[in-house]
């Protein structure tokens, strides 16, 4: 792992904790990252406002500093977000997207991603309408997560039946039920692996097994009932809790924190 995803992977997993220069540098020790590389990390992130320096040599997290935080901190009560769906869809029309300004494409195309939206024409992204808050909480998500402010969201409704059939074809659900089946067993086998390994070793698998379960929960797109099964999403994030609270437990009694 690099010194910087050590230590927003820290941060992040405890965002009140301070921590300090000594604690992050025994991390990266764990991990097999260098101290100098994890105390320029550390200066980096707080330049570009992912941390904060709470006295020297000491850092806690600034939510504020990275969009995606509030996606990737809800990973726990993500599904709560579903609702019944009634067939309706959430487009986004953004043909006023500048693409020769490469950051901020690169920007609007990760928010239609995280919030689950997918190409259905050259300038229209669409998701079901299955989230609580309907569209006017879709603006919100998006912008805070970077679309380009020019794109327009609307519902869509009434569409034609061969139109309706095309776009619930634009996810892929085996494959998401298959993500979701392959985090689970990584989860099963490293729990199993536990009384076999040290402690330095259980640690440095967590910190890197964690952030990939995460980033599984955070990119299922929450699809209806229709298009995908909420039940296995749902048993990952409990199997996922369980796992993190063990884990948080072992790099606290690593770290003294």
């Amino acid at each position: 792992m690099s010194a910087t995803r050590v230590v927003l992977d820290l941060a992040t997993a405890s965002p009140d904790t301070e921590f300090s220069t000594a604690v992050l540098t025994r991390a990266g020790e764990i991990v097999g990252v260098s101290a100098s590389s994890i105390r320029v990390a550390a200066g980096r992130l707080c330049r570009e406002n992912k941390l904060r320096r709470t006295a020297r040599g000491t850092y806690v997290l600034n939510p504020d500093g990275i969009p995606t935080y509030s996606e990737v901190e809800g990973w726990r009560t993500r599904t709560d977000r579903i609702r019944p769906w009634d067939g309706t869809w959430i487009a986004v029309e953004h043909s006023g997207l500048k693409r020769s300004d490469r950051t901020a494409a690169r920007r609007h195309d990760q928010a239609l991603r995280l919030a689950g939206y997918e190409e259905w024409k050259p300038t229209l992204a669409v998701r079901p309408n299955n989230l609580l808050g309907g569209t006017d909480s879709a603006r919100r998500t998006l912008r805070r997560l970077g679309a380009a402010p020019e794109s327009a969201v609307m519902e869509i409704a009434h569409l034609a039946p061969e139109d309706d059939s095309t776009i619930r074809t634009l996810w892929n659900s085996e494959a998401l039920l298959a993500d979701i089946a392959e985090a689970r067993e990584a989860l099963t086998q490293a729990q199993t692996r536990l009384a076999t390994i040290s402690r330095e070793e259980a640690a440095r698998e967590s910190l890197a097994l964690g952030s990939a379960v995460i980033a599984v929960i955070v990119r299922n797109p929450l699809l209806p009932e229709e298009l995908e099964p909420t039940q296995p999403l749902r048993e990952l994030i409990s199997h996922m809790l369980e796992y993190q609270d063990a884990s948080r437990e072992l790099w606290q009694s690593l770290l003294e924190f």
